[in-house]
Order: C-alpha cells, then sequence, then structure tokens
C-alpha cells in the first residue's frame, strides 16, 4: 500500500490564504489540525485500518470546521462579482476536500489499499487545486 502523507499536508493547506494571515487566521488554526492529522497517518502502521480512519476522520472534522472561513487571498480582493465568484468556487473546493477525506476514510474502513491510494490521488488532485487558486505557494 502506497503512502504518499506527505502530500497530505495535501488538504491541510487548501484554501489557506495568503501569508499575510496564514498563521493567525481560524480557517489556518483548523488547516493545520488537518495536516497534523493527515501527517500521522505517516507513523500508524499499514495493517491499522481503524487508526488511520480516525485520523483521517479527524482531519476532515478540522476541514469542516475550517469551511465557514473565506481564505484571506480572497477576504482581500475588492467586493464585486469576482469576489463572489471566488467565495463560491473556495467554497466547492473545500467541498470536493471534504468529500475526498470522506472517501478516504471511507477506503480505511473496507480495509482496501486501492482504494486508499485511490482516494489519496483524490485529496492531492483537490488539493493541488486549491493550492492553486488560493494560496501563495
Amino acid at each position: 500500500m502506497i503512502r504518499p502523507f506527505s502530500v497530505v499536508a495535501v488538504t491541510a493547506m487548501v484554501c489557506l490564504g495568503s501569508v499575510r494571515a496564514e498563521d493567525d487566521t481560524k480557517m489556518a488554526t483548523e488547516m493545520k489540525v488537518v495536516s497534523k492529522q493527515l501527517k500521522a497517518l505517516r507513523t500508524i502502521p499499514k495493517d491499522d485500518y481503524a487508526a488511520g480512519a480516525e485520523a483521517v476522520r479527524k482531519a476532515h472534522e478540522a476541514l469542516l470546521a475550517a469551511m465557514q472561513y473565506i481564505p484571506v487571498m480572497v477576504e482581500e480582493m475588492p467586493d464585486g462579482e469576482e469576489k463572489a465568484k471566488a467565495i463560491a468556487d473556495s467554497r466547492r473546493v473545500m467541498g470536493l476536500s471534504y468529500a475526498s477525506l470522506c472517501a478516504l476514510e471511507l477506503a480505511y474502513l473496507e480495509k482496501d489499499p486501492a482504494k486508499i491510494e485511490a482516494a489519496m490521488s483524490k485529496v492531492k488532485e483537490v488539493k493541488k487545486e486549491g493550492h492553486k487558486k488560493y494560496t501563495d505557494d
């Protein structure tokens, strides 16, 4: 089973926002929890599916909490149609991140390494989109 969970800082950084307030926002605080939980997957034995599912569950609970916030990069945009679209799209990306983490949890609960790998690929894909649009990295 592949465990490329270094990328799982993945969702952890999705939509964090610009460097200015990255470390001092409520969204950033929740996203750090996501990152910590997903990084923990690297230390869990590969056959401990229950512990993997629990770590992912904690990650998506924190992501759900982060979803109520707007990324700093979007917050700083001038009011108007573009900002409204950016807010809606950042929520879409966060929703996709949440769904991909739920799929990852299900894969752990099913004890299926192939599904875990596929779900992790989706997590990475969504992370890439979120970073490209809503962070400065």
